[in-house]
């Protein structure tokens, strides 16, 4: 199977350029996603949970600069956010909603480029319109 293709769908996922979208959508992914930098992070360095010292000073000590989270909503996306080469990037796993693009660079092979949406192009998941900036 092609890679970043839902396997249960057959659709393409969506990636996009955070920048791309409004300025709360990052906001979103960090007052309701799952922090996925932070859990490894945590996990991997041993704190015992239930000793609230360890814990604190280990918050006190953890300055991630580019952290991943998922993002599952109400109306049925299901999202990530992750950083490639610095610049951050959304996936668009599920979603009711779907568009067609260009097929993304090398890097993401098979995804739908959402900054290149084109009619005629690749079936892949996006955002509700809302999410994209308006100013744009």
């Amino acid at each position: 199977m092609l890679p970043n293709v839902n396997p249960e769908t057959g659709i393409r996922y969506g990636v996009v350029a955070l920048n791309s979208l409004e300025d709360w959508v990052y906001e979103e992914f960090e007052l309701h996603g799952k922090n996925l930098t932070a859990e490894y992070a945590l996990a991997e360095s041993g704190v015992d949970q239930d000793d609230d010292e360890a814990l604190q000073d280990f918050w006190d000590d953890y300055y991630p600069e580019e952290e991943e989270y998922e993002l599952e909503t109400h109306d049925g996306l299901k999202l990530g956010l992750s950083y490639l080469g610095g610049a951050a990037l959304v996936w668009v796993f599920e979603s009711p909603v779907t568009t067609e693009a260009r097929e993304c660079s090398p890097c993401v092979p098979g995804a739908g480029d959402l900054d290149n949406q084109e009619t005629g192009a690749f079936t892949c998941y996006t955002l509700p319109s809302e999410w994209f900036r308006q100013d744009m």
